[in-house]
């Protein structure tokens, strides 16, 4: 068990706690959904003397309570009449009508209620209508580098931030890898393992996948493609090039299914001026940059990509809805958007040139609102600070900021 706090997940969730709603908190799996629960139910237990009742989903003795009323029944009968209960449900995407058994427990006021789930359409089901009002959501992600460099202080040796940013563009950040502070290849070894958890158990069982082959295809397509426009058509016509007997709706299908086990998530294009979204682009991202290395191996040369991809994931770890930018034709890598407020960031590996200074500021000074705007770059350049209400930076400085 991480002995480090999450802090900001527990301070997203701490003003929901006692509220009478059901919390839940969504990720991909191993990225700390459990132990957060664990940390807080130590928080509550400091206040106020507390029975928990704990129900791991993925445990053998536990597989009955996939039938709702088993579960219901089960939660009943471990409920305390001279304490506070506090129910935590882990792993719950598989239990049958989870959300009618959520639902009953909140309308008698029987307990607080914590659920984690691995599953992207875990509330996305007819049922969660029941529940419309009565659930706060939270989404968990690998460690950012901020969490990264409270491991290292706790685990790890590395004495620099910038020996943590290596470390951190190649390994990623799912918190066992830190924990254990492995070497690249322990860590590949072991995200590799959790990708065949998440293939054989969210994907392939999930959805009864009659072409792992095709599966397996599709995610090594978006894997290779970080930092690009992603065209689900082009790859089902690369897929056709190659003799495959393939549908395009199986295509579309599996790349859904990868979105729904938090493998991937999508970035739509959004129009700046116009103040839309442009659904028909978007580019996809990798939920762990880890997850790219410990499936091609890691390579120096795509490092733009990786950039990218790294960064995307620490506006959503923010809170922050995360779009490709659009204006008039002028790429703006990654605008984030948040309660009403929005940043905008451009990056870039090296500026090496007038030309390629005058390219990246060019296109955030053309956007006209005070909202904050980036170029970030991963080597030390001498061009750092504010120009003209942009900011210029380091990968380790953006990524070391408590706020934006």
């Amino acid at each position: 068990m991480d002995n480090i706090d999450r802090t900001m997940y527990l301070e997203k969730i701490s003003d929901f706690i006692g509220n009478g709603n059901a919390k839940v908190i969504t990720g991909i799996r191993r990225c700390g959904k459990s132990t957060l629960m664990r940390c807080i139910s130590e928080t509550m237990c400091k206040k106020e003397d507390i029975n928990e009742i704990f129900i791991d989903m993925e445990l053998w003795d536990n597989r009955e309570l996939k039938d709702p009323e088993k579960l219901y029944r089960r939660i009943k009968a471990s409920l305390s009449k001279d304490k506070k209960n506090v129910l935590f449900l882990d792993e719950i995407q598989d239990v049958t009508e989870w959300e009618s058994v959520v639902r009953s427990l909140i309308n008698e006021k029987l307990c607080e209620i914590y659920i984690t789930g691995s599953n992207s359409k875990l509330l996305s089901s007819e049922y969660t209508t029941y529940l419309c009002g009565r659930l706060n959501i939270l989404d968990m992600f690998p460690l950012t580098f901020r969490e990264c460099r409270e491991f290292n202080d706790a685990y790890g040796d590395l004495a620099t931030d910038e020996e943590l940013l290596q470390r951190f563009i190649k390994v990623g950040g799912f918190p066992v890898v830190w924990r254990g502070h492995y070497n690249e290849s322990s860590s590949y070894s072991t995200v590799r393992d959790i990708l065949s958890t998440i293939r054989a158990k969210d994907v392939i069982e999930k959805y009864n996948i009659r072409n792992p082959d095709l599966l397996d295809r599709i995610f090594r397509f978006i894997c290779g493609n970080l930092g690009k426009y992603t065209s689900l058509n082009n790859i089902y016509n690369v897929l056709r090039s190659e003799g495959r007997n393939v549908s395009q709706d199986s295509v579309y299908a599996y790349a859904g299914y990868l979105e729904s086990a938090y493998l991937v998530q999508k970035a739509h294009a959004y129009d700046i001026r116009g103040k839309r979204v442009l659904s028909a682009r978007y580019k996809y991202f990798l939920t762990d940059i880890g997850i790219k290395h410990a499936t091609l191996g890691y390579k120096a040369d795509d490092i733009s990509g990786h950039m990218e991809n790294i960064l995307y994931l620490d506006l959503r770890s923010r809170g922050y809805t995360v779009y490709v930018g659009d204006d008039k034709g002028k790429e703006i890598d990654l605008v984030g958007e948040r309660y009403g407020e929005k940043v905008y960031v451009q990056s870039v590996f090296r500026l090496s040139s007038e030309e390629v200074i005058k390219r990246e500021f060019e296109n955030l000074k053309g956007i006209k609102d005070n909202y904050p705007k980036y170029v970030v770059t991963m080597e030390d350049d001498l061009f750092h600070g504010n120009v003209d209400g942009i900011i210029s930076c380091g990968l380790a400085d953006f990524l070391k900021r408590e706020e934006l």
